[in-house]
């Protein structure tokens, strides 16, 4: 079985937008696409990102990318079981947090996989506390 990576909004943003840690994205998608390893995109997570390119550029291009997701190896998962709900709920009420990321890690927790995303500030508590293994696409920002 192949190990599953998923995604958050900033790793597919960051693609989109040609910012640092692209490469990191470029080369999943590459694995992916050679069978080597599986991607997993909640809705929600890929909500945030229609939302970010409607906002910061149009609908039309906002639309395009719903068309674009589908001919990627990224699977997009659209269903909220139990079991996400839980898990999700719970990390959510421990952690500080937004709803988006509690159901991509949930969705890790599940998939015993590695989540992928930018947000240092947010997830290194959880990564810590909860043994979650989390791929960072880019370094901290130093303070």
């Amino acid at each position: 079985m192949n190990d599953v990576y998923v995604f958050d909004a900033c790793s597919l943003i960051a693609l989109l937008s040609n910012e640092v840690g692209a490469d990191i994205i470029k080369d999943l998608l590459q694995k992916a696409t050679d069978g080597k390893i599986n991607i997993l995109m909640h809705k929600i997570n890929f909500l945030e990102v229609y939302y970010y390119i409607h906002k910061r550029h149009n609908e039309e291009s906002a639309l395009r990318l719903v068309e674009d997701i589908k001919i990627t190896p990224i699977k997009i998962d659209t269903e909220i079981t139990d079991d996400i709900l839980i898990k999700a709920g719970r990390l959510k009420s421990l952690y500080k947090m937004s709803l988006a990321d509690s159901i991509g890690l949930a969705e890790t927790i599940i998939n015993t996989g590695y989540f992928v995303t930018a947000d240092h500030h947010e997830l290194e508590i959880v990564q810590k506390k909860e043994e979650i293994n989390i791929v960072w696409i880019r370094e901290r920002k130093k303070k």
